[in-house]
């Protein structure tokens, strides 16, 4: 396992991609940072917020996705899978060393370019709320997190990068650009008292849209959710620990179950591909 997670730190940092996403982040976040450099500090939800919180929904599922997926995918395409199913290595440490490796890598660009980001702000006299600046961070940390244990479960569908590519542009079409519409769509076909029970039950299915409504509440911005989400603000604007253990244990049910998916694709394939 802990061979495979070195395996997926070294192949990371020499690629060249992985440092132009650095500069790309640090572009993207200085400019939204500068843009209230005239005004208050970051507190709270704010305009400027939402419009951050919306461009890292939009650029970072699908990243990850497709970081994922290629990760397991390209090996299955270039026949290293099948060198590594000769070894004595569990399909599950194989796993667990996949995320854990990607996981590490691109938790530490983004730290880095977030961090850089932090500082030219401050630079340009923009001045940051700390419980903003690290509920911002945290919120960016677990969309990764979460789309980059869904990409890892795309690539042990997948057999080549093409098949990873094109179920994760869907994947992320769906529970980004289309989430709203197929929402609304399917509350349409229930009957009214049962609304608000689907609506926070679906709302479990997305882990971004959780995410997103999470951390806008701790941000004291859950009134703009109207009725619908007054149980959730309710429990998730508690400074007890409660929500956030609430919040790690569907974090931990997503993983085992990611890793149980991801260990019964491979498993099929490994024993495939040793009958050849």
């Amino acid at each position: 396992m802990w061979n495979i997670w070195r395996s997926e730190l070294a192949v990371s940092f020499r690629q060249r991609t992985y440092f132009s996403f650095v500069v790309l982040w640090v572009v993207v976040l200085s400019f939204l940072f500068l843009l209230q450099s005239t005004s208050p500090a970051f507190s709270g939800y704010t305009n400027i917020t939402g419009t951050i919180m919306n461009l890292l929904l939009y650029i970072i599922p699908l990243f990850m996705l497709i970081n994922g997926s290629f990760s397991i995918a390209s090996e299955m395409e270039n026949g290293q899978f099948r060198l590594l199913s000769t070894y004595p290595l569990s399909t599950v440490s194989y796993v667990i060393g996949k995320i854990l490796g990607q996981i590490t890598s691109q938790c530490l660009m983004f730290t880095l370019s977030y961090g850089i980001s932090l500082l030219i702000g401050l630079l340009f006299s923009v001045s940051f709320s700390a419980k903003w600046a690290i509920a911002l961070y945290f919120f960016a940390i677990s969309l990764l997190f979460f789309f980059l244990i869904m990409g890892v479960v795309i690539g042990s569908f997948s057999s080549t990068r093409w098949q990873a590519l094109s179920i994760s542009v869907f994947i992320w079409f769906f529970l980004i650009m289309l989430w709203p519409t197929a929402l609304i769509s399917t509350l349409n076909l229930l009957p009214y008292p049962m609304v608000g029970a689907a609506l926070k039950t679906l709302l479990y299915i997305n882990p971004a849209e959780l995410l997103r409504i999470v951390f806008v509440i701790k941000l004291n911005g859950g009134a703009v959710f109207g009725q619908a989400y007054d149980g959730l603000t309710s429990y998730y604007n508690y400074d007890q620990w409660i929500s956030w253990l609430g919040l790690c244990y569907y974090t931990l049910v997503v993983m085992v179950i990611s890793i149980l998916i991801s260990d019964k694709n491979l498993t099929r394939k490994r024993r495939k591909s040793c009958t050849f």
